[in-house]
């Protein structure tokens, strides 16, 4: 049970880091496939906002945050279809009411941008979004394989180590204590009971 939570915490994290690099991928695919379809249209911007994302906190202080800009734009296909999409990472000099050149690929007006083709922020942001999250799936990856290699042999060894110790050498060893002397219950063999030989009495 243990081993399945320490690594399913990190299985989960290496998870999310794997959806990111899809979602980016994905991402820069549909803007090159809106960017050579060679289909422009007039688009208007309807409303400009900044979202800002705060990341951890300590000692009740924001680590760190970052502002992203969003676009709402709304153009009108060749059809006549009316459609509006919201975009992040536009440019700060649009804002509401601007008329913008808005690509999509062909039949797929619900995948426009008003990006420009090649924009360098959003290639550059890209790369470094998956470079970071390569690190981050590689540290993932690398914890599990230390965890299976290294730790988990190691604590069976002292698990194996602690559960076949001998139950003797836990115990203290008997120790018999020496016999306590017997007393003298009277005066020693020889004892004087009385004046030594030619000592003076008194007169009588």
């Amino acid at each position: 049970m243990f081993d399945v939570f320490v690594l399913a915490v990190p299985g989960l994290m290496a998870a999310g880091g794997i959806a990111g690099m899809v979602w980016a991928v994905l991402r820069i695919g549909r803007l090159r496939a809106a960017w050579r379809s060679g289909i422009e249209v007039r688009g208007r911007c309807l409303r400009l906002y900044a979202a800002t994302t705060t990341r951890g906190r300590r000692h009740g202080a924001h680590v760190s945050s970052s502002t992203t800009l969003h676009h709402v734009y709304e153009f009108t296909t060749p059809e006549g279809r009316v459609t509006r999409f919201e975009e992040a990472g536009g440019p700060a000099t649009v804002v509401e009411g601007d008329t913008v050149v808005v690509r999509y690929p062909r039949g797929r007006p619900d995948r426009a941008t008003a990006l420009a083709p090649g924009d360098s922020r959003t290639l550059v942001g890209t790369g470094v979004l998956l470079a970071f999250l390569t690190v981050f799936v590689a540290a993932c990856v690398g914890f599990g394989v230390f965890y299976l290699s290294v730790f988990k042999p190691a604590k069976e060894k002292v698990v194996e180590r602690i559960e076949h110790f001998p139950e003797d050498a836990t115990r203290p060893p008997e120790v018999t204590p020496p016999p306590f002397p017997t007393l003298p219950t009277g005066p020693p063999d020889g004892f004087p009971t009385g004046p030594p030989e030619g000592f003076p009495t008194p007169p009588r």
